[in-house]
């Protein structure tokens, strides 16, 4: 018999709805977020700081490796090359290289050596090449002496083109220069720009007179530059003649000078009248001597002789002894009568 059943359908209970979920899942999304942020910043950062240290730690082995390297043996100087000497002795250059290249080739300072051997007043300029391992080339380039100077005390010493004193007559050897007087001893800069000068003035003077031929440089005895504007020479053959030959124009002037004391040698007066010479009774004297010509302008030429000396009386020189003595016999007694 068939049982007859009651269903009863009950609807389903709905849960609750959570209405904080949306707000979790947004903080969580943005943790995790923040978390990436900060692994991808660390990430960077640790990169960053590979890229420095990689190099850095590179650089250190390098450096490491390069102090082992010249600490070896294999950069000891054995081969010293000097070139270029001529009155500086070579063996004096090497002891102050080995000296300077003792902890090894490679680590040698290159521009302290230089530095060093410039020092040596012969000694213009230094080249100094390292060839590894164990090489060095020095090439020096030595000052050459062009004047000799006058001093007012002490022996006479060579100047180079500069006006840098560099030693003694010695430096000449066999070589004869005139001697160079006028040279200004004041250690300023005034005085040593006018020492130049004068070596200019030196050199330019031999130039036109060494050439064209015939040379007269060696006719020269002294040349006095004490006045820049005025160089004045004296011959060998006459030291007691100074020839004023101004500051240019050298070798026509000098040629001048020399007609005219080949007229007066021969007592020409027609020549000494081209020359533009007036031919006086003394000039025309059998060995006259001239006490200088001055061919600075030639349109206008003078010629001096030696001044005579006075001839002083017995009174004159009586009354020379006994001025002195009246005048301060005078302020004493007007010194009394003011008391």
């Amino acid at each position: 018999m068939p049982t007859h059943v009651n269903q009863v359908v009950v609807p389903r209970t709905r849960r609750a709805r959570d209405r904080r979920r949306p707000a979790r899942m947004v903080e969580t999304v943005a943790r995790e977020s923040d978390r990436r942020a900060e692994r991808l910043r660390l990430r960077k950062t640790l990169w960053g700081a590979s890229r420095i240290l990689i190099p850095l730690l590179g650089l250190g082995a390098l450096g490491l490796a390069a102090r082992a390297l010249m600490q070896t043996a294999a950069f000891e100087m054995k081969t010293l090359r000097i070139t270029g000497t001529a009155r500086v002795s070579a063996q004096e250059i090497e002891v102050i290289v080995r000296r300077a290249t003792s902890r090894g080739v490679l680590r040698t300072d290159l521009h302290t050596l230089r530095a060093e051997l410039r020092k040596h007043p012969l000694l213009k300029d230094v080249e100094i090449t390292r060839v590894l391992p164990d090489e060095v080339r020095v090439r020096v380039i030595e000052r050459t002496p062009v004047a000799l100077v006058a001093r007012n005390r002490g022996t006479p010493v060579c100047v180079d083109e500069e006006g840098v004193v560099i030693g003694d007559f010695h430096l000449l050897g066999s070589q004869m220069l005139p001697l160079l007087v006028g040279w200004s001893e004041e250690e300023s800069d005034l005085a040593a720009a006018e020492n130049r000068q004068r070596v200019a003035l030196y050199r330019q003077l031999q130039q036109e007179l060494s050439a064209p031929e015939p040379s007269y440089w060696d006719r020269v005895d002294q040349v006095n530059l004490r006045d820049l504007k005025n160089v004045t020479v004296n011959l060998t053959e006459s030291p007691m003649t100074w020839i004023h030959l101004g500051d240019r124009d050298f070798r026509r002037r000098f040629e001048l000078s020399l007609q005219i004391l080949s007229a007066v040698k021969k007592q020409d007066a027609a020549e000494l009248q081209r020359l533009g010479v007036a031919p006086t009774a003394e000039l025309l004297q059998e060995d006259v001597t001239i006490s200088y010509i001055d061919v600075s302008q030639p349109s206008r030429v003078v010629v001096r002789l030696p001044e005579r000396p006075r001839a002083v009386t017995p009174a004159r020189s009586r009354e020379a002894v006994e001025a002195p003595v009246r005048a301060r016999t005078r302020a004493r007694l007007h010194s009394t009568r003011a008391r």
